[in-house]
């Protein structure tokens, strides 16, 4: 998808970011997606991808709160409006426009982190095409991916047919990321409820050019947070969810490593702001 440039009142380029992020859910697998069972992938092999080149090219990517930490330790993290359904979703920052990733360098993953979404692959969950309209979730493959084959890499199963200590991991990795994602989803949910989203852009300055916003973004409303009363914040500690408010909006930081890495990768010289709660992202809010 290209990047959604307009011209805004102000004469500046707008990349706006919720139209990057259409990454929704299917209700019913697509035709590359294949259940993984002994039968059909008894002697199926899959190579090693230490190096993550499949998402060399992802300029975000969605994230669990589990994984924030470790996230924020090397991207900026913030929240996007699916265009397709209209749900809001943490994801982690790696480049600006489609195809741009500052964290990716020649052959390596230049980040001491890769969220699970992207160390899920050729894995994914699907739904069982044992069964005709199945609404069973299990673990699939992306049989087009480059990493499938029986000559080479890492088994599925044995030789008798059973599941390898590899495939377990993969089983375990992806059940960590249904789990993460549906509470992910309960923690937009409760910000929501609590009308703590802020709406910002990032207004990017070249040398010799015109300016550029990025639009489509959200943080969380740090004044709101500490606002809220002592039954809210209770309730946010009981949930757990307290410590990610503030890890997500100390994330913002890392945008300053982005646009330097951004730099340093195209050869651009461009200086930049964060304006939170614009007033062109009135339309967008939530």
């Amino acid at each position: 998808m290209l990047p959604a440039l307009t011209n805004s009142a102000a004469n500046e380029r707008q990349i706006d970011l919720q139209q990057q992020a259409g990454q929704g859910k299917a209700m019913k697998n697509y035709d590359y997606v294949e259940t993984v069972d002994n039968t059909r992938h008894g002697k199926l092999r899959v190579k090693p991808n230490p190096d993550f080149g499949h998402a060399k090219n992802f300029n975000l990517a969605s994230v669990t709160l589990a994984e924030l930490s470790a996230c924020t330790a090397n991207y900026p993290v913030v929240f996007v409006k699916n265009p397709d359904n209209q749900q809001i979703r943490p994801v982690a920052m790696f480049g600006l426009r489609p195809g741009e990733n500052v964290f990716y360098d020649k052959e390596n993953w230049g980040a001491t982190y890769v969220p699970l979404i992207i160390q899920r692959h050729p894995f994914l969950i699907g739904f069982d095409d044992h069964e005709e309209d199945s609404t069973t979730l299990t673990i699939c493959l992306d049989k087009n991916s480059p990493l499938l084959g029986e000559d080479e890499g890492i088994a599925l199963y044995t030789d008798t047919g059973e599941q390898t200590d590899y495939l377990k991991s993969r089983k375990m990795l992806l059940s960590e990321l249904f789990e993460g994602e549906k509470i992910a989803e309960s923690f937009v949910q409760k910000m929501t409820e609590m009308d703590l989203f802020l709406p910002f852009e990032l207004i990017m300055q070249p040398l010799n050019d015109e300016p550029r916003k990025v639009t489509g973004m959200y943080t969380l409303d740090e004044r709101k947070l500490r606002a809220l009363s002592p039954e809210q914040l209770q309730e946010l500690h009981k949930l757990d969810f307290l410590p990610g408010c503030y890890i997500i909006i100390g994330s913002l930081f890392q945008i300053h490593e982005l646009m330097k890495l951004r730099n340093q990768k195209t050869g651009e010289l461009i200086n930049y702001r964060i304006d939170l709660q614009p007033e062109s992202a009135n339309e967008g809010s939530v």
